[in-house]
């Protein structure tokens, strides 16, 4: 680029190292590093020629919210065998992530590399900004439907792939469909129809929790991933549900009504074959009962 020059001696390193060819002078520009599986979430220390790995300790209790990451840039870089950058916050200081896939003890791991940047301004039209303050913003927008408050199509994709790669857990999705919205905005207006979208989303946001993630995949299509759920435990969480879906009036006259079907992933089924296994089961029943 103009007026910055390459580095020449800029180190990169291409596939899986060995762990002990790294050179600590390469890593002089980060503050913490640390040793993980992203598969099996644990983490390790390594001194004197020694992996341990720390108890009771998972990889993404680092982030404070108790849960896994929406997207695993650990588990990519291992996958991909490949150099993965990542903005974190930890309590609440932003830091640059730099994965690198390492080979200890003839075994995969991920070193991970923080560098602090908290304190990085970006200069706008008329401010300055905390990067910090930026990185949040557009991670909320990259993974929330601003208009339904739901997960958004991308996230739930994301989510639904990550844990078919690295889950033995149970895994359930339903697929939803609201009916006959053509009719209700010819009949009601466009405006009825996004309430009516509003209202199906505001239960859905209800029921996520810790291990359940009900996103807008659609215009009026929406989707709810159950981990460590099999169908028939799944099927219960519906019900309850669909029990508040069954109630939304329009024009305090036309019931709505939405149509869903449930599967169950089958081992060794990727994230998309999944996905549209159960959307074409959904499909059937809307094209059973005429509401296409």
């Amino acid at each position: 680029m103009k007026y910055l020059v390459k580095i020449q001696n800029n180190k990169q390193y291409d596939g899986i190292i060995e762990f002990s060819k790294l050179k600590i002078e390469n890593f002089y520009d980060f503050d913490y590093y640390r040793i993980v599986n992203p598969l099996t979430k644990e983490v390790f220390t390594y001194e004197n020629n020694v992996l341990k790995k720390l108890a009771n300790y998972n990889c993404y209790d680092l982030w404070g919210n108790g849960k896994c990451c929406q997207y695993c840039v650990s588990t990519n870089a291992l996958l991909s065998n490949s150099i993965k950058r990542k903005l974190e916050q930890i309590d609440g200081t932003l830091f640059l992530a730099k994965v690198i896939p390492v080979l200890i003890e003839n075994k995969n791991f991920v070193l991970e590399l923080f560098q602090n940047i908290g304190d990085s301004y970006v200069k706008t039209v008329n401010e300055q900004v905390q990067l910090s303050q930026i990185i949040s913003n557009l991670n909320s927008m990259a993974s929330i439907d601003s208009f339904s408050g739901l997960y958004s199509h991308g996230f739930m994709y994301d989510k639904l792939m990550n844990i078919s790669r690295e889950n033995t857990l149970p895994v359930c999705l339903v697929c939803m469909d609201i009916d006959n919205m053509k009719y209700v905005n010819d009949h009601y207006g466009h405006y009825a129809g996004d309430e009516l979208i509003q209202k199906v989303a505001m239960e859905l946001v209800k029921a996520n929790d810790t291990n359940i993630y009900s996103g807008r995949t659609g215009g009026d299509e929406f989707q709810i991933i159950f981990v460590g759920y099999n169908e028939s435990e799944a099927l219960e969480k519906v019900k309850d549900i669909l029990k508040n879906t069954e109630k939304i009036l329009i024009n305090n006259e036309y019931i709505a009504t939405v149509s869903w079907a449930i599967g169950e992933r089958i081992s060794n089924q990727t994230a998309k074959d999944f996905m549209d296994s159960v959307d074409s089961k959904m499909y059937e029943v809307k094209s059973k009962n005429h509401l296409l």
